[in-house]
């Protein structure tokens, strides 16, 4: 584990009073192993549990995912496997092979008895646990409780995301990459757009452009005329037609990490409507990325992107929120709205956003991806914002 992912955890673990931290969602998993189990996003509900301690880190997994751990050179101090599968082994089964013929010599009976195993040997049994909720039915929640009976459990899946809330380097340069690529496939729609082009064959150009550079498609919403009006909606056989706005809504992922961006482009030349709206809502999302800097709480940059929006063209603009972190999910604290007050970081990573959606007209939006900084915000995506006219 890196440094700074010890240094949020052991931060959470000092606020909270607690002894560790046993993560279950995929995301809160990564977080503390490092680990991506294609297992644990295919079959909803299955144990997987990731431990953070003082002492040591440790991993659950179901049997299959031993070779995963291995082959992925995953590291924690303890391991324990439970479940049911089935491998042969040839003479020399290679590094990988002996690793997980070891690790299953002896599978516990259930995960609750594999927590409870790994749990004791990092000397955290019967103490103050913040458990992750996130990734557990309810039936799951008071099996473990019961095994765990001297163990004091508390829900801990937002105490995890206020841990994730401060990205490290590594995880801004992901995020950034994802931007970037996100930002690639945009470019690439635009290069082919014309009269009798579709949502699906835009957003089917948008994702090969993604693929080509690395990354794999998160979310593509590609709406063209009217149809900009609908917030995330999958693609369509809508045809562009001269005048049309096509508003984008999109991301990929690097690794495990996210993009969200918005473009808005226009097939001709732009009505005074079309080209006076979009001028508000860029002035509305250029002031609140300027308002952003340490110790500014998130409703302030509400207020700003509102009131600017307003004042430049669009007075009737109406937004519950304008933005929110980013990072293993797409929606990571803080959100931008009225109400939250939790003030920026160095280190936080957020996707600001002011998008205006008109029943019977269309939309317009542009988003972008910044980082704050000691001094202030550096944006990470490049391309214009301006209205694209093709």
């Amino acid at each position: 584990m890196d440094a700074h992912r010890r240094q949020r955890l052991t931060g959470v673990l000092e606020t909270e009073g607690l002894d560790a931290l046993v993560a279950t969602t995929t995301e809160n998993v990564y977080y503390v192993s490092g680990l991506r189990s294609i297992s644990h996003a295919l079959f909803r509900g299955l144990e997987l549990y990731a431990v953070f301690t003082r002492r040591g880190t440790a991993l659950v997994i179901p049997f299959i995912d031993t070779t995963g751990v291995a082959a992925d050179r995953i590291e924690v101090d303890h391991l324990a496997c439970y479940g049911k599968f089935f491998f042969e082994y040839a003479d020399d089964p290679g590094e990988i092979g002996r690793k997980i013929r070891e690790w299953t010599r002896a599978p516990a009976a259930s995960p609750a008895d594999a927590l409870t195993g790994v749990l004791g040997d990092l000397g955290v049994l019967g103490r103050r646990v913040g458990l992750d909720e996130g990734g557990l039915f309810a039936p799951t929640w008071k099996r473990v409780e019961e095994r765990l009976a001297t163990t004091t459990l508390v829900p801990a899946y937002q105490m995890f995301r206020q841990a994730r809330m401060v990205k490290g380097p590594d995880e801004v340069a992901a995020l950034e990459r994802a931007a970037l690529v996100a930002e690639d496939g945009i470019a690439a729609v635009l290069a082919m757009l014309k009269p009798g082009v579709t949502e699906r064959d835009a957003a089917r150009v948008y994702e090969q452009e993604v693929l080509r550079r690395g990354a794999q498609p998160f979310f593509t919403v590609v709406t063209i005329g009217e149809r900009a009006a609908l917030a995330d909606i999958h693609p369509s056989d809508r045809a562009l037609r001269p005048g049309d706005l096509v508003r984008f809504d999109l991301g990929c992922l690097w690794g495990p990490y996210r993009s969200d961006i918005s473009r808005t482009a226009v097939l001709g030349t732009p009505s005074d409507k079309q080209a006076r709206y979009y001028a508000a809502i860029l002035a509305g999302e250029r002031a609140a990325i300027a308002a952003m800097k340490p110790g500014v709480p998130v409703s302030r940059l509400f207020d700003v992107a509102v009131r600017v929006t307003r004042e430049n063209g669009l007075p009737h603009y109406q937004r519950h929120h304008v933005g929110h972190g980013i990072g293993l999910e797409p929606y990571d604290p803080p959100t931008i709205n009225a109400t939250t007050t939790t003030a920026l970081e160095a280190g936080m990573v957020f996707c600001v956003e002011t998008p205006y959606y008109e029943h019977g007209w269309g939309g317009v939006q542009v988003e972008d991806a910044v980082e704050v900084t000691p001094t202030g915000v550096r944006t990470l995506t490049r391309s214009s914002q301006d209205l694209a006219v093709v």
